[in-house]
């Protein structure tokens, strides 16, 4: 499976186009970041602006008019009818005047990034503890957020999308939403929070909150968040925190505390 290794932003405030001194009627997204990929030659350019790709034309808001499904985003068009390694055409506004590029897909490796573009044959990986909901951070969870995600989603998880992995945090955990609940009690509007630490163990994998939820500290356990989040940190009541988990499980037809994917 291929994919566009760049990230680009809308245009449709028009003084940005005229910035870079594009001519004719207002079209197309502006290139604004190109990922380094290991043996991808990639064409385009920062601030290249991005005309046309396999000859659909981009508006500015870096959709294309598909024939079957109307107006799409042009992400689309890596995968339709395209698989890695295929090379697309594609015309960009670059030193004051329309260039065409080859572009050539380079291939989706989804274990090496931060956020994972894509799951297959798994089902959603989550952990409830006591009423508080983790997940793992992936685009199909973004994706709950609709078609139009990538401007719906809240922008502090987008933000984490354009990031690299690094070796003492290669996945993000996500605090997705709280099951109100007794326990819980003042915490139950907080969600989309990306967990830095539980009981002092840094968190970057869905299965590491077992273990560290059966370290409390003292009688409490302490869940922190990502420098830059609204919330800084919850503390949980320890001996409590098992009832709790039972009695949110049955309140909300819960069959299992937590989904984990071997």
């Amino acid at each position: 499976m291929g994919f566009f290794n760049f990230f680009w932003q809308q245009s449709e405030n028009p003084a940005t186009l005229d910035y870079l001194k594009l001519e004719g009627s207002k079209r197309g997204v502006i290139v604004t970041q190109i990922p380094n990929l290991p043996g991808d030659n990639n064409p385009l350019k920062p601030k290249d602006i991005l005309l046309q790709i396999d000859g659909f034309k981009i508006d500015t808001l870096g959709d294309y008019n598909d024939p079957i499904y109307g107006p799409m985003m042009l992400e689309a068009l890596a995968t339709r009818g395209h698989w890695a390694g295929d090379e697309i055409p594609m015309t960009v506004w670059r030193d004051g005047r329309e260039q065409e590029l080859t572009y050539t897909l380079p291939k989706a490796d989804f274990d090496q990034e931060l956020i994972p573009t894509a799951l297959y044959d798994v089902p959603p990986e989550y952990v409830m503890a006591g009423g508080l909901v983790f997940q793992p951070m992936t685009v199909p969870y973004l994706k709950s957020w609709g078609n139009d995600w990538q401007r719906r989603a809240p922008v502090r998880l987008i933000h984490y999308k354009g990031q690299p992995p690094t070796k003492d945090r290669p996945r993000l955990v996500v605090l997705s939403t709280v099951l109100p609940d007794p326990y819980n009690i003042g915490y139950q509007s907080y969600r989309f929070l990306v967990v830095d630490k539980i009981n002092g163990q840094r968190i970057s994998r869905i299965d590491q909150l077992k273990e560290a939820f059966s370290e409390p500290e003292g009688d409490f356990h302490l869940v922190e968040f990502e420098q830059g989040e609204p919330v800084e940190r919850i503390i949980l009541d320890a001996n409590r925190l098992g009832a709790a988990t039972q009695r949110v499980m049955l309140r909300y037809g819960l069959s299992e505390g937590s989904v984990i994917n071997e």
